[in-house]
C-alpha cells in the first residue's frame, strides 16, 4: 500500500515539474502609475497610459522587457540576481527628494506597504545595465521611474495583453501583428488611451473644434502604422508617435 502511496506521490511531483519546465516564463505587465503629491506641477500623471501596460518578462536565461525604454525591447541574457532589505521610505527620502524642505516616502506617492522590502538588482552583462525592482508583494513590483513617479508590476498571463481593438476583426498585417505580440498589443492600448485622454480634455473644456489637427494626426499615424509588415517597424512607429501624442496630455497639479 505505501509503495502505490509513494509512487502516486512520485507522479504528482513529476506532473507539477513537467508543467514548471513547460513554461518557465512569467511576465508582468504595469498596471499603475503612482505619482508624488508633493510635486506642483506634474510631467506625469496617474495612471499615465504612455507607462501603462508595459511588459516585464523573465525566464529561466533572459528578461525582455520595454519598460526601461520607449522605443525597443530590450534583451537582458544570463542575468545575475542580488537580492537584500531596505527601508523604502530611506531610499526615496535619500535619492529622489529635490531638497531639503521636501521629505519623500511612500505615502507621498499613496503606495501601501510593510517596510522593509526586498530590492532586487538584476545586472544584465550583455548590455552592462543594472535593473533595480522592489519587492511590494508576492508578484507585485515597483519600478522608480521619474523624481515624481513609481510604476507597479502585476503578474499577467500571456493572453490577457490584448490592444484596444477586437483581434477577432483584425484584417491587416498590422493588426494581426499586434495581435500576436504583447508588447504591440500594449503599445497599441496606450495610444488608444493617451488619445482619448486627450480628447476628453478638448471636449470638457469645449474646444472639440480644436481637437481636429490631433484627430488628423491620429489617422495620419494610423496610415503609416499599417504600411509596417514586420514587428520591428510597428514598435518603432508606434513606441514614437504614442511619445509625440504624449506631449499634448493635460498636466495635472495636486490642487
Amino acid at each position: 500500500m505505501f509503495r502505490y502511496f509513494y509512487l502516486l506521490i512520485f507522479l504528482f511531483l513529476s506532473f507539477i515539474s513537467f508543467l514548471t519546465k513547460a513554461d518557465p516564463t512569467k511576465t508582468w505587465i504595469v498596471s499603475k502609475v503612482y505619482i508624488s503629491d508633493t510635486i506642483h506641477t506634474k510631467k506625469v500623471t496617474t495612471d499615465d497610459p504612455l507607462y501603462l501596460y508595459r511588459i516585464f518578462e523573465l525566464d529561466e536565461n533572459s528578461i525582455k522587457t520595454n519598460v526601461f525604454s520607449d522605443s525597443n525591447i530590450e534583451n537582458c541574457l544570463n542575468y545575475k540576481i542580488n537580492k537584500f532589505k531596505i527601508n523604502f521610505d530611506d531610499l526615496l527620502n535619500n535619492n529622489m527628494a529635490r531638497n531639503k524642505d521636501e521629505t519623500l516616502t511612500a505615502k507621498s506617492f499613496d503606495i501601501e506597504i510593510e517596510q522593509p522590502i526586498n530590492q532586487i538588482d538584476i545586472f544584465c552583462p550583455n548590455i552592462n545595465e543594472t535593473w533595480t525592482l522592489f519587492e511590494k508583494k508576492k508578484n507585485e513590483y515597483l519600478l522608480i521611474n521619474t523624481y515624481d513617479s513609481i510604476l507597479e508590476l502585476k503578474s499577467i498571463e500571456k493572453k490577457n495583453v490584448k490592444p484596444s481593438f477586437s483581434c477577432r476583426d483584425a484584417k491587416k498585417l498590422s493588426e494581426k501583428l499586434i495581435c500576436k505580440n504583447m508588447y504591440l498589443s500594449g503599445l497599441d492600448k496606450s495610444i488608444h488611451d493617451i488619445y482619448f485622454t486627450i480628447r476628453k480634455d478638448y471636449g470638457y473644456n469645449d474646444s472639440l473644434k480644436e481637437f481636429g489637427e490631433i484627430s488628423n494626426r491620429q489617422k495620419k499615424f494610423i496610415k503609416k502604422r499599417d504600411l509596417c509588415t514586420d514587428e520591428k517597424c510597428l514598435i518603432d512607429v508606434m513606441s514614437k508617435y504614442a511619445t509625440e501624442l504624449h506631449n499634448d496630455m493635460p498636466l495635472i497639479t495636486p490642487y
